[in-house]
């Protein structure tokens, strides 16, 4: 077995969603290095959002394995740049998302790149510090004699409970910053992946090949050992169905408040969580703060055809139960679904209203790898797929769904609906009310681009106006 000195793990981006330095970690990184650290005897995890340097600024004379993180199709210069910058003679190994799509690019482009790790890592870098034949560990691409060998794909293991990040190799500390102050400090946890549901448009339930990934998860106590390890006031959980099985939540939480654990807990969770009301009382005394939910659309038309396993009504009959809870309840809608008209789009704003929402975020249909939108747009004529994703239709291009999803946005938040909201976090404690003082500005921000916005509209009525009355009759 190989004598291991130094490791670099690397996250090669410069921003994140918007954000010059994104407060989520990279947890997937740090997982690596968790699993490498039996191997090692010194591991740097280097997060260049939080940087100056560059990662070759970060290579020691003993680094002998420098793995980066790739999980999202951003800065491609940047990216190439940071991994070209690691010279001959130290084993440079590329993972991630966006990495297991195309591993051979990444083999072609970046001639130092030694392996590209297809899937789920933790394993697999496992078995190359070990020091196993290469044509003996699945799920790797590799150069062999000149040409490219990709190995048999890696089945998806089952969660382990005994591996999560080591915080002792954290540099930096993640905070949650809102209008130029500093926020929380936050941190993430997964406690189970894969998904049991087979929404029309969603990827993240599928494995790296296309294939469903089963739902997978830790036990209650390496949860809330892993919880206790944070320093974080608000933890985030990045599981795609926490509340998958809600007597394993209840187990989290006893265990919580029995330890005396006091923290904020974020968490994504599927509407029929609305059938546990015992449960979601025990959340809230745990320090569960806000529901992530996934709701997508006010039409039961497109409900159906996302296949969401519910219908409108439904959805009322949930939040009957979900808005008596003080936990801030957080729904994410996509603007552009597939059949849907501009009005029935702008009716999502007073819907959420209607039921209790707190909080809406508006995404743009997309076309992801293996989601199944595809289909859904070769099925439909006039449907189209630009080349970056989005998906739009002859009827609504893509600057008129942009436009409609800044109207939803100011048509929901309304300065009630911020004023409830700036009350309920700060009574969850996840912002700080020197935090929540910025609000009036936004507010003013909002309501001068309203005035310039209808002001533009009547000079362009006007204007026509006028253009029609001069034209010869």
């Amino acid at each position: 077995m190989r004598s291991w000195r130094h490791l670099l793990c690397v996250y090669p981006y410069r921003s994140e969603l918007g954000r010059r330095n994104g407060f989520y970690p990279p947890l997937g990184l740090e997982i690596i290095a968790a699993a490498l650290k039996p191997h090692f005897r010194a591991i740097d995890v280097i997060d260049l959002r939080r940087e100056t340097g560059n990662a070759a600024d970060f290579l020691r004379p003993d680094t002998d394995l420098v793995c980066f993180s790739v999980n999202w199709d951003r800065e491609a210069g940047f990216l190439r740049e940071q991994i070209r910058s690691v010279p001959p003679g130290i084993l440079t190994v590329v993972g991630g998302r966006h990495a297991t799509e195309d591993p051979e690019k990444w083999l072609s482009e970046c001639p130092n790149v030694g392996i590209v790790v297809r899937g789920d890592g933790e394993e697999t870098v496992g078995e190359i510090a070990e020091g196993r034949p290469l044509e003996g560990i699945a799920g790797i691409s590799y150069r062999l004699e000149g040409r490219i060998v990709h190995n048999p794909v890696r089945q998806c293991a089952k969660v382990r409970g005994d591996l999560y990040p080591d915080k002792k190799l954290r540099r930096y500390k993640y905070t949650m910053d809102q209008s130029g102050l500093t926020g929380p400090q936050f941190d993430t946890v997964a406690s189970s992946r894969g998904c049991p549901f087979n929404c029309a448009f969603c990827s993240f339930s599928r494995n790296p090949w296309g294939g469903k990934r089963a739902w997978s998860a830790r036990s209650p106590e390496s949860v809330v050992d892993e919880i206790e390890t944070i320093d974080a006031g608000l933890v985030g959980f990045v599981d795609d169905n926490f509340t998958h099985d809600m007597d394993r939540v209840a187990a989290i939480c006893d265990l919580i408040i029995a330890r005396g654990i006091r923290k904020r807990f974020i968490a994504n969770a599927r509407l029929e969580v609305a059938r546990r009301p015992d449960v979601l009382r025990k959340m809230e005394r745990a320090g569960f703060s806000m529901l992530l939910l996934g709701i997508e659309s006010a039409q039961d038309k497109t409900l159906r055809s996302m296949r969401k396993g519910f219908d409108t009504k439904r959805l009322r009959e949930y939040f009957r139960v979900l808005r008596k809870s003080r936990m801030i309840l957080f729904g994410y809608f996509i603007v552009g679904n597939i059949g849907e008209s501009e009005k029935e789009m702008l009716q999502i704003a007073p819907f959420a209203r209607r039921l209790g929402i707190d909080v809406i975020q508006l995404t743009v249909l997309r076309n992801e790898r293996y989601s199944g939108v595809e289909d859904l747009v070769a099925s439909n004529p006039g449907c189209h797929i630009a080349p970056d994703g989005l998906v739009y239709s002859d009827q609504c291009p893509p600057e008129l769904l942009r436009n409609i999803r800044r109207r939803i946005h100011r048509r929901f938040y309304g300065l009630t609906q911020l004023l409830q909201l700036c009350g309920k976090a700060i009574r969850n404690r996840i912002v700080t009310p020197r935090v929540v003082s910025g609000i009036p500005g936004f507010v003013l921000g909002e309501a001068i681009a309203h005035w310039k916005q209808k002001r533009m509209r009547r000079k362009r009525r006007r204007l026509a106006e006028e253009a029609q009355a001069a034209s010869p009759v």
